[in-house]
């Protein structure tokens, strides 16, 4: 009736977005991936989600696939991971981020970390929420990057440092949000007259909306998507909306850019990142040694960043 590859395509259909950027995910053609949903949808004889939505909305027929896969692909993930290690063993580190910005500043830690440990491989898995968190088995973690601590699990949560989530507005003055410059921090009511800028992901994962706007019950004039931290900046600085980003990421970011920053309301939003990990992990050295270097990483950010302003 189908088949694993109809639920991988779903799968990536759900973290992508669109048909569109899950045909560039598959490496196939956009057609083809077209055709290939529609023949599963005659095949089963149900819509399993609706066009032209973005991001996709799954239909009711849909979620019961979308939830065979969550359940199935893992356990065949890990069964081919442990038929290839007993074939080929090879050290790896599995490392996982919910924080959408900060594979920026991990790179590097963890390029410098392969240099000591060439016999080391270590593999990213990008913009891994919370939902995913809490399923031990949706995929062998060793290290998960996130700004989100979960209370009374079996993880160690080592905390990096602390940062701001802070508005980010053009330096003009010129400009329609000028108004904005003369204010020591941004109300929720601000944001109901401007474009905001945000990552590719829903609404209800974004700080910006969990911590502030949706308890003031306020909503953005416009929301824009956009690919990565350097475009929406740039975007910014051209008065085509305004965006809430974390401090170290706008502050390492913008020093060639008119772009100025505001505290998000009165108390403005204040996070933690963490580096969560399990204490019986048969790789807990190496987990034990990366870590203390990702804190200096991240320490580093703002005194280079203090230096700068200096």
């Amino acid at each position: 009736m189908f088949e694993i590859k109809h639920l991988r395509t779903l799968t990536t259909l759900v973290n992508t977005g669109n048909i569109r950027k899950a045909s560039e995910a598959l490496f196939v053609t956009q057609s083809a991936l077209s055709h290939q949903l529609k023949e599963l949808e005659q095949r089963l004889g149900t819509t399993l989600f609706i066009r032209n939505t973005f991001p996709v909305q799954f239909t009711e027929q849909g979620e019961i696939l979308l939830r065979l896969a969550d359940d199935i692909l893992p356990k065949i993930s890990n069964a081919l991971d442990e038929l290839n290690n007993k074939k080929n063993p090879v050290l790896q580190l599995n490392l996982a981020i919910a924080c959408h910005a900060c594979f920026q500043w991990l790179l590097p830690v963890t390029e410098t970390f392969l240099q000591q440990y060439p016999e080391l491989k270590i593999e990213f898995i990008e913009q891994f929420f919370p939902e995913q968190i809490n399923n031990k088995t949706t995929v062998k973690l060793d290290i998960l990057f996130t700004d989100e601590k979960v209370e009374h699990d079996d993880y160690i949560y080592q905390a990096l440092g602390s940062f701001e989530v802070v508005a980010v507005l053009p330096k003009n003055q010129e400009t329609k949000q000028s108004y904005l410059s003369n204010k020591n921090f941004l109300s929720a009511a601000d944001f109901s007259h401007q474009t905001l800028l945000t990552y590719p992901v829903k609404s209800e994962k974004l700080d910006i909306f969990k911590f502030f706007l949706n308890k003031e019950k306020y909503k953005p004039k416009l929301i824009k998507q956009v690919a990565n931290s350097h475009m929406i900046l740039q975007m910014v600085a051209a008065n085509m909306g305004i965006a809430a980003l974390p401090d170290w990421l706008v502050n390492s970011l913008s020093r060639q850019l008119l772009i100025q920053t505001k505290h998000i309301g009165k108390k403005g939003i204040y996070k933690t990142l963490y580096a969560r990990y399990n204490p019986q992990s048969k790789h807990i050295d190496l987990i034990e040694q990366l870590i203390p270097q990702t804190v200096a990483a991240f320490e580093k950010l703002y005194s280079h960043n203090i230096a700068a302003m200096k």
